[in-house]
């Protein structure tokens, strides 16, 4: 659990602990100020500290939040004639913390803020047929760029049919390298990349965008009328290297490498 989590679970629970206090005794059966530092005082302690953290790690949201008064009721302090002082808290003194964590808490139900939001995957999702370049690219962008990818054979199926296993495994990425490679002939002799390549060139496209799917099309195969002028990266058969240069511009230009320099 995060410093973050950590600090609303315990608000959460000293309110708990505050409104089960304040129930067990009613305005007026119990007299004012007979709450003792032991009573309530780690209520107060856990609150203050809690909130310190609060406003260390999210500045935007508690970095102005006023205090949460910790010390005791200054008026409410001394006992019977002949016995020692002792510090004790008031029930509106006690009711007012308990406010104070339920608006703390209210701001974070509402506000974004709170809820940090989960970066991107930052991994590639490589789409091929049967030919084994894609091993090559794979070792090069790990190894190279840093970049973690993913291929769907290497990836446990879980009772998924193939189509479930693509959805489902696509949303672990953000981008996609699709090798279209020559894998099948028609009987006219023309040269064809397998069926599944094709769907996965739109299907990617349609779920990260044009701009985040790289095409490595090597040359002579044939490019299916529903998808000419998708911009593609040409290599020669047999050397998918060729194309690397160009694939590289094209993962760092994605994932904006120049500016955060974690390429």
């Amino acid at each position: 659990m995060g410093h973050e989590a950590a600090a609303f679970a315990k608000l959460a629970g000293v309110s708990k602990a505050i409104r089960a206090r304040l129930d067990e005794t009613p305005a007026g059966q119990r007299p004012i100020g007979n709450f003792t530092l032991g009573d309530v005082g780690p209520h107060f302690d856990v609150a203050v500290r809690s909130l310190d953290m609060l406003r260390h790690v999210l500045p935007d949201l508690y970095g102005d939040y006023v205090d949460i008064t910790q010390g005791p009721d200054v008026s409410m302090m001394g006992t019977a004639p002949g016995l020692p002082a002792e510090q004790r808290f008031s029930r509106d003194a006690l009711a007012r913390l308990g406010r104070r964590i339920e608006e703390i808490l209210e701001m974070r139900a509402h506000s974004s803020l709170a809820t940090p939001i989960k970066p991107p995957p930052r991994k590639v999702f490589i789409s091929h047929g049967s030919s084994k370049d894609w091993y090559e690219i794979q070792a090069h962008v790990e190894k190279d760029l840093s970049l973690k990818t993913l291929e769907l054979a290497q990836e446990a199926s879980k009772g998924m049919t193939v189509l479930g296993k693509l959805v489902e495994y696509a949303s672990h990425c953000d981008s996609a390298v699709i090798v279209m490679t020559g894998d099948d002939e028609t009987r006219s002799g023309e040269i064809r990349a397998r069926e599944n390549v094709i769907h996965e060139i739109g299907y990617f496209q349609g779920i990260y965008g044009l701009a985040r799917v790289v095409l490595l099309h090597e040359d002579g195969v044939n490019i299916p009328s529903n998808i000419q002028g998708v911009v593609y990266v040409p290599f020669p058969k047999g050397y998918v290297s060729a194309g690397f240069g160009a694939l590289d511009r094209e993962l760092r230009a994605m994932y904006d490498s120049y500016r955060s320099g974690s390429l």
